[in-house]
């Protein structure tokens, strides 16, 4: 029994060719964005971080920590709808477009970080 390779190698570069060019349908939900802030404090003073948004997100206090030992920190957030503090892990909803700000809450040297999660466009 002989087998043909030269069929076989001409069958595998026309279907790698070919198989590209294929176009799948598929609609792709739109996503949402993700932004970042980052706040500090130091012996110059308080280092806030701000973005503008365009419509309600939702806000998450990622990390808070301090040099010094045994201090609590905090995200101090101010928005549209919301004004407060948020520990780490704890997260809220702003009620629509405005200005964002990040400050830390706590003792020392201090750093902060919050993800403002922005939902994809309606349709």
């Amino acid at each position: 029994m002989k087998t043909s390779y030269p069929a076989l190698f001409v069958f595998l570069l026309a279907f790698a060719v070919l198989a590209p060019t294929h176009q799948l349908s598929a609609q792709r939900a739109p996503r949402g964005k993700v932004r970042s802030l980052q706040a500090t404090s130091d012996n110059q003073g308080e280092h806030p971080d701000s973005a503008g948004m365009t419509g309600p997100v939702s806000i998450l206090c990622v990390n808070a920590v301090s040099e010094t030992p045994n201090v609590r920190v905090s995200c101090r957030i101010t928005a549209p709808g919301f004004n407060g503090i948020l520990n780490k892990g704890q997260s809220a909803k702003t009620t629509g477009p405005g200005t964002i700000t990040l400050k830390c809450n706590g003792e020392g040297f201090m750093r902060c970080n919050a993800r403002i999660d922005i939902p994809p466009p309606s349709k």
